[in-house]
């Protein structure tokens, strides 16, 4: 239950974080989170599914709001991808900067603290 509450959390944080600063605020969030959370088995993928959910829900907050079909299909056609992959590539980019940023940075609390 402590996990679920972790995630559902840290996937919060992520995404307005991500709405109001940018991208760039996944491996803020992960780095942060990795470095807190040492101790935890599963910090790493905690912040991975955590980067991914947000994204997620903030595409799928775009597709209702705008023109996603429009604009997937554009720059499908700029990059030569389907549109479908253009959004997992999307969410498996902010999963994998989160996942990073954790791993980096538990490892490095680790070797920092004393032993």
């Amino acid at each position: 239950m402590r996990w679920l509450s972790h995630l559902i959390v840290l996937t919060l944080v992520i995404a307005a974080g991500t709405w109001f600063a940018g991208w760039w605020f996944v491996p803020i969030a992960g780095g942060v989170y990795g470095a807190w959370e040492t101790e935890e088995r599963a910090s790493v993928i905690t912040a991975m599914l955590a980067s991914a959910f947000a994204w997620i829900g903030l595409l799928v907050f775009d597709a209702f709001r705008g023109p996603m079909a429009r604009l997937t299909e554009v720059l499908g056609g700029v990059l030569h991808f389907s549109g479908s992959t253009l959004v997992v590539l999307a969410i498996a980019y902010a999963a994998l900067l989160g996942a990073c940023a954790a791993a980096f940075a538990r490892s490095v609390r680790r070797l920092a603290s004393p032993v």
